[in-house]
C-alpha cells in the first residue's frame, strides 16, 4: 500500500495560507493535502475481491493520513472518499482519495450544525439516538455485529444509501480500535459482496465523515460541545450519477424498508455461495 500526492492537485502543503477580503466576500489560497491512497497491487482488485485483511489496512491508512495531518493546525477538515466504478474515470486501479482544506467542507458543516442543535436542544448524540431507533425498528437494518450498525437510512439521497454507524459513541475516525478495525473490515467485505451479488456490481462513493481538526479553531468556543454531539460514520451512495434533485430535494421512490430487505438477501445469498 502506498499513499502519494495527486498529480493535479486542487491544494497543496506548499502554499502559504492567506486570508484576505475582496469587498463582502472573503478569498483563501488553497493550502492544504491531495492525496491518493493506493490500497493494493493488483490493478483488478475492487472493494469485493480485496478481503478483510487488505481492507483493514485500508482503515488503517485512512487512521495514519487523518493522524498526521491533523497536526497541521491550517488544516481545518479533511475529507476522505473512495469512489468505485465512477462514469469517465481515468483511474480504474484501486485508490482512496484524502483532500484536506483550510475550511469546512459544507456537508460536515450541515452535519456539524444539526448534530449541535439536536444536542442542545436534547443534550444526546443525534446519532446514537438513530442507532437505538433503528435496532428499536429493524426493518432498515442490514447487519449489525459487535461494534457497528449498517442501515438504509430512514430518507436515503439514493436507493440502497447505506450508512455505516459505530454502535459506541465517538466523534473521530482516529479513535478507532484494532477490535473495532477487524470488524469493520469484516463488515465491509461482506457489503460490498452483497452489492455485487444483489446489485450487479453498482457504482458507489463512499465518505467518511468524522470530526474536523479540534485544534484547529477560529471562533471562540468553537468545537465546544462536538466530542459530545458529534458522531463519525461512513457514508455510501449508491449510483451517485443517478441521483435526483428537485429544488434541492432529493426524490427516492424505492422505499428504504424494501432497499434493507433486498440487501440482507443479497447478504445471505452471499454467505450461502461462498
Amino acid at each position: 500500500m502506498r499513499v502519494i500526492p495527486e498529480a493535479d492537485p486542487y491544494f497543496q502543503v506548499e502554499w502559504d495560507l492567506v486570508r484576505e477580503g475582496a469587498g463582502m466576500y472573503d478569498k483563501i489560497t488553497p493550502r492544504g493535502a491531495s492525496e491518493l491512497i493506493i490500497e493494493s497491487p493488483s490493478h483488478d482488485d475492487t472493494p469485493a475481491t480485496m478481503g478483510a485483511d487488505q481492507l483493514e489496512r485500508v482503515l488503517w491508512m485512512y487512521r495514519d493520513r487523518l493522524e498526521d495531518l491533523k497536526q497541521d493546525v491550517k488544516i481545518r477538515d479533511i475529507l476522505v472518499t473512495r469512489r468505485h466504478r465512477k462514469p469517465g474515470s481515468h483511474l480504474s486501479h484501486p485508490y482512496s482519495r484524502v483532500t484536506a482544506i483550510p475550511v469546512i467542507f459544507d456537508d460536515l458543516r450541515r452535519e456539524l450544525r444539526e448534530s449541535r442543535e439536536y444536542y442542545q436542544y436534547k443534550r444526546r448524540c443525534l446519532f446514537c439516538d438513530i442507532v437505538r431507533q433503528e435496532l428499536a425498528d429493524g426493518d432498515r437494518v442490514v447487519r449489525l455485529t459487535p461494534f457497528f450498525l449498517l442501515l438504509i437510512p430512514y430518507a436515503p439521497r439514493t436507493p440502497f444509501e447505506t450508512w455505516v454507524l459505530p454502535r459506541q459513541h465517538s466523534c473521530a475516525f482516529e479513535t478507532l480500535s484494532p477490535e473495532a478495525a477487524s470488524d469493520l473490515a469484516r463488515l465491509l467485505t461482506g457489503y460490498f459482496g452483497a452489492l455485487v451479488t444483489g446489485l450487479g456490481d453498482p457504482s458507489f462513493e463512499l465518505s467518511l465523515q468524522t470530526a474536523p481538526n479540534l485544534q484547529s479553531k477560529i471562533l471562540q468556543g468553537e468545537w465546544a460541545t462536538v466530542r459530545e454531539d458529534y458522531h463519525w460514520h461512513f457514508e455510501i451512495v449508491i449510483h451517485p450519477e443517478r441521483a435526483n434533485r428537485v429544488g434541492g430535494i432529493f426524490v427516492n421512490e424505492l422505499p428504504p424498508e424494501e432497499a434493507a430487505r433486498q440487501l440482507r438477501d443479497a447478504w445471505s445469498n452471499t454467505s450461502a455461495a461462498s
